[in-house]
């Protein structure tokens, strides 16, 4: 399993996260994405892929499009 823990700068709804996060078919190229917030700090965690681990860039670039589109001035700083 695979844990990425980000810090936002804003706090987000996660349900609004989870709508965004299944706009782009994120769902579909990470089935077994499990969300947790706890305040402003997110965690993703993911079963292996297909060829084992999930490319760390394609990740963070996945979930910054979905934050940004439920808040565009959300930054987040990835731990």
């Amino acid at each position: 399993m695979q844990v990425f823990v980000a810090v936002l700068s804003n706090l987000i709804d996660q349900v609004e996260f989870e709508k965004s996060w299944h706009t782009d078919c994120a769902g579909d190229m990470f089935p077994d994405a499990n969300f947790d917030f706890a305040g402003r700090t997110f965690s993703l965690k993911l079963e292996p892929g297909p060829d084992g681990r999930w490319q760390t860039e394609s990740v963070h670039r996945t979930v910054s499009n979905a934050v940004r589109r439920v808040d565009q001035s959300c930054n987040i700083r990835w731990m």
